[in-house]
């Protein structure tokens, strides 16, 4: 009978003390650092209606230059560059496949144990795989240069307005 009566005392004793800890620790998720209740799962942004700063930022006032037929040039000239680069690192890549196939195909005559003929022959593709990885190599770091431009030319011109 004290055995149950003790455990009891000592029940209750612990859950007083627990009572205002508990309490304590739900109060500190309310005030973790930027933490919103009315997110409304939005991570902290609070949507359209809490967003005044808009007649400030300089990005919003440069909308709507596009009309202006400098501009449209600029943004065409930047597509094409794009596609330019794009092409460029899709002909490196295929160049790089084509060196791996040759050098392959080398590894594999030399176990085999063909002629002179043909793995002089085979070395020489891998030569001329160099050579053209590099023409593309070239290529591609000159139109790289030519869309760095064009987007700067772009920047320049809608700063100027």
């Amino acid at each position: 009978m004290t055995n149950k009566k003790s455990i009891f005392i000592r029940g209750l004793l612990v859950g007083a003390l627990l009572l205002p800890v508990a309490s304590a620790l739900a109060d500190d998720t309310k005030h973790d650092w930027d933490h919103h209740w009315n997110n409304d799962g939005k991570d902290g942004h609070r949507g359209r209606a809490e967003k005044h700063y808009y007649r400030r930022n300089n990005q919003h006032d440069n909308r709507g230059h596009h009309n202006k037929p400098e501009i449209r040039q600029d943004f065409k000239d930047i597509h094409n560059a794009r596609n330019e680069v794009k092409q460029d690192r899709r002909e490196l890549r295929g160049d790089y496949q084509e060196l791996r196939k040759d050098r392959a195909e080398l590894r594999r005559d030399i176990r085999n144990g063909a002629s002179k003929q043909e793995i002089s022959k085979d070395r020489q593709e891998i030569r001329d795989d160099f050579n053209e990885i590099s023409k593309d190599r070239t290529e591609l770091r000159n139109d790289q240069g030519t869309l760095r431009s064009a987007r700067s030319e772009l920047k320049s011109d809608l700063r100027k307005r």
